[in-house]
C-alpha cells in the first residue's frame, strides 16, 4: 500500500514539475512541437508526456536562436570609459589653459 501512495505522489510531483517547466520555456526555443501541445501532453499523458518533453521538446542548453541583449553597466562599457577619459582630459586641458592665462594676467608689478 505504501508504494502505491509513493508512486502516485511521485507521478503527481513529476507531472507538475514538467508541466511548469514546459509552460515557463520560451515558445521560440521549444523543439519539435508547439509549446501549448507539449503542455497538453505533460498534463494528459503524465509520465510519458513528461519524459518525451524532457528528451525531445526541451530547449537546448548550448545557446538560443534568439540573440539577447545584455545590459552593461556604465563602468563596464569600454566606449563609455573612453569617452569619459577623453572628456576629463579636455576639461583638464581647459583648466590648465585658464590657469596659465590667469597667471600671465595677474603678475604683480615689480618696483
Amino acid at each position: 500500500m505504501r508504494w502505491v501512495v509513493f508512486s502516485i505522489a511521485a507521478v503527481v510531483i513529476f507531472t507538475v514539475f514538467v508541466t511548469v517547466f514546459a509552460a515557463s520555456a520560451n515558445k521560440t526555443e521549444v523543439r519539435n512541437l508547439p509549446k501549448w501541445l507539449w503542455i497538453v501532453f505533460c498534463l494528459f499523458v503524465p509520465v510519458a508526456g513528461g519524459v518525451l518533453y524532457l528528451i525531445l521538446g526541451r530547449p537546448n542548453r548550448g545557446g538560443s536562436s534568439v540573440t539577447k541583449t545584455r545590459t552593461v553597466a556604465p563602468d563596464d562599457d569600454p566606449q563609455f570609459l573612453r569617452d569619459l577619459s577623453q572628456r576629463l582630459n579636455e576639461d583638464e586641458n581647459k583648466k590648465k589653459k585658464q590657469d596659465e592665462q590667469d597667471d600671465s594676467g595677474e603678475e604683480a608689478p615689480k618696483s
